[in-house]
């Protein structure tokens, strides 16, 4: 088991140097100069040449990329290039918000993906299996901003049961905290749902064709036992590392919810340093955010590697 880790280790470690490398490269090809576009029409041409000397733009792309790996080492992500603030204690400052919503988009993929593939693998072929699978791939064809602005309309709008949107932390106001992250953490969970739902389906009819499971029915045990001892036990496994990838996902494809919810997440403000053309803002939270992916799904692997020796094979 120990050999295995290590193995993994060593493949993250040259995947997330070569991200950085890629997504350096990328940054800085993308036209546009943030400096002129912080200072608009009136900024003269010397002014500009000095804050780019300031900000240390005007130096050979390695030496840049040399700096900048050498501060992600020791934790510092670097400062804006437009406001000159450190961007490790605004993205510190961030985290609270992006793990809140998250965590609950999270529970509700579960709540609503799991035990509807569950159900519709156990009964495959009848109509609740006719109705459980089409009504996943609709789910599935519902792009994400499409279902929040229709909660927005529905329970904001019309109902007036929920805030249209905002934030206030957890540790503030818990009651209206978790009720400004319903709308855009059920939105997330009606969006991954259907994947969960169709990976557990497909699991859970292959479970039931599997050796023991026959043998189980064989010899008379109740479909309750051999549904929760022999199914719905198995049928975990695989579910971890799909909530692996999705947990990937959902730090990463939160930028639309938390636009339209008015959400203060880190996703939030990769789109504020996009449209200012803050490189050191964009590069260091796309990698932020790729790192979290990729030690999340590492940590999953090793979790299914343990919980089925066969992986490790």
């Amino acid at each position: 088991m120990l050999q295995y880790v290590i193995r993994r280790i060593l493949i993250v470690i040259p995947l997330l140097l070569a991200l950085s490398v890629l997504l350096f490269l990328y940054v800085h090809a993308v036209p546009g100069d943030p400096i002129a576009g912080m200072l608009g029409p009136n900024g003269s041409p010397e002014l500009i040449a000095q804050i780019r000397a300031d900000r240390g733009l005007d130096r050979p792309l390695l030496e840049q990329y040399a700096d900048w790996l050498a501060g992600l080492f020791r934790g510092d992500l670097g400062v804006s290039l437009l406001t000159g603030q450190k961007i490790t204690p605004v993205v510190i400052a961030r985290i609270p918000a992006t793990v809140q919503l998250t965590l609950m988009s999270l529970f509700f993929t579960i709540l609503i993906g799991l035990p509807a593939g569950f159900v519709a693998g156990r009964h495959r072929g009848t109509w609740i299996d006719k109705v459980l699978s089409p009504a996943a791939l609709l789910g599935l064809s519902m792009p994400v901003f499409w279902i929040g602005t229709l909660l927005i309309l529905v329970l904001a709008v019309n109902l007036h049961w929920l805030p249209t949107g905002g934030y206030i932390p957890f540790t503030q106001n818990p009651a209206r905290s978790l009720q400004l992250t319903f709308m855009p953490a059920f939105a997330l969970g009606i969006h991954l749902s259907p994947f969960l739902a169709r990976m557990v389906r497909a699991t859970t009819i292959e479970l039931q064709q599997e050796q023991f499971v026959i043998q189980a029915s064989m010899k008379g045990l109740l479909p309750r036992t051999i549904t929760y001892r022999y199914l719905l036990r198995n049928a975990i496994v695989p579910v971890l590392v799909i909530l692996g990838l999705q947990l990937g996902t959902l730090l990463g494809g939160q930028v639309i919810i938390e636009q339209l919810f008015n959400w203060p997440g880190i996703g939030r403000l990769l789109v504020e340093g996009a449209i200012q053309r803050d490189y050191l803002v964009v590069q260091s939270l796309i990698l932020v955010i790729a790192a979290v992916y990729v030690i999340v799904n590492l940590g999953v692997e090793v979790l299914h590697a343990w919980l089925d020796p066969r992986v490790r094979l």
